[in-house]
């Protein structure tokens, strides 16, 4: 299987409260979204979709060290509603969302059904095996930009 342009990002169970835009003031986050999204030039950064009717929206990525349990902020990202949703597959699970999820994802990577299947089966136990671990949470990429970090993000690895 090819390196595909959309993956799902399945956040462990342990770190599903350390968003950004949860946990940082309206007007910051407002900021970043906005700045992303200019900077995509107002386009779906996995897509190219320009949102087809809805604003884009503002996805973080997180990265993973699995060996040190460190959970790290690697950027921000401009995408459509339909590939936010793919990457969020088990909020789009959970929401009824899955169907549409899927095709979308099937049609950007150009997967048949089986292909997904697999892939998705593999992100899932990474999921799982992930959420059997707590971790720490580095968030130092957000240090460049004038934004007020509150004390629950504010736990840098160490």
């Amino acid at each position: 299987m090819t390196h595909p342009r959309l993956v799902v990002e399945l956040v462990p169970r342990s770190c599903f409260f350390s968003n950004l835009r949860s946990n940082l003031s309206k007007r910051d986050w407002d900021y970043l979204r906005t700045i992303t999204i200019a900077q995509a030039r107002n386009r779906c950064e996995v897509c190219g979709s320009d949102g087809t009717g809805y604003p884009l929206e503002c996805h973080e990525i997180w990265l993973y060290d699995d060996e040190s349990q460190v959970q790290s902020l690697g950027g921000l990202l401009a995408l459509c509603k339909a590939c936010h949703r793919s990457k969020h597959m088990a909020l789009a699970r959970h929401k009824g969302w899955e169907d549409v999820a899927e095709r979308h994802m099937m049609r950007v990577n150009d997967w048949d059904r089986e292909t997904l299947e697999v892939y998705l089966e593999e992100s899932f136990q990474v999921f799982e095996e992930r959420s059997e671990k707590t971790w720490r949470l580095d968030i130092s990429w957000l240090r460049s930009f004038n934004v007020a970090i509150p004390d629950v993000l504010d736990r840098d690895a160490e």
